[in-house]
């Protein structure tokens, strides 16, 4: 079962219509392994996710899984402790270190996720990143516009002195 449907699943266990980021930035991160998914769909219900059942399920698993569960859930809940510390997923390689960085983007509303079928009427999941790119320009015009405003200020200011 690719990501796409693990995804899909989990979604549709809490039979919302609508989920906020903190369910997109979660299911993405739960959905990336198989085993890890399995144990989540049994904690995924309409009253939310229940993290302290998955953590319980992953206790015999190896540091790397237990601290994606642990950004899954404080990405979700942000006052739940998270052991993963910036040093930690700096190392925690290719592809874990890749999808919890997409997981912040998308908890922070920068990336949604999309599920399309392909030319082999497969699911395939990707991200839009128009919204991070948007913010990226509005925060470059707004660069341009302030640097502008001290030039100006400052050209004001140089001939208010020569008079």
């Amino acid at each position: 079962m690719s990501q796409a449907k693990r995804y899909i699943t989990l979604a549709a266990l809490t039979k919302r219509d609508q989920l906020d980021s903190a369910y997109h930035a979660a299911f993405y991160l739960l959905s990336t392994d198989p085993e890890l998914y399995e144990i989540a769909c049994r904690h995924v219900d309409v009253r939310g996710i229940g993290f302290a059942g998955i953590k319980r399920e992953t206790r015999g698993f190896d540091e790397r899984t237990r601290f994606v569960v642990d950004i899954a859930h404080n990405l979700f809940s942000y006052n739940s402790p998270c052991k993963a510390t910036p040093f930690e997923i700096s190392r925690l390689g290719y592809p874990l270190m890749e999808q919890v960085c997409n997981a912040l983007y998308i908890a922070a509303d920068g990336y949604k996720v999309v599920i399309e079928q392909d030319q082999n009427q497969e699911l395939r999941m990707t991200l839009d990143t128009s919204p991070y790119e948007r913010t990226k320009l509005i925060q470059n015009r707004f660069e341009q516009m302030t640097a502008a405003l001290m030039s100006q200020s400052e050209a004001v200011a140089d001939d208010e002195m020569e008079r």
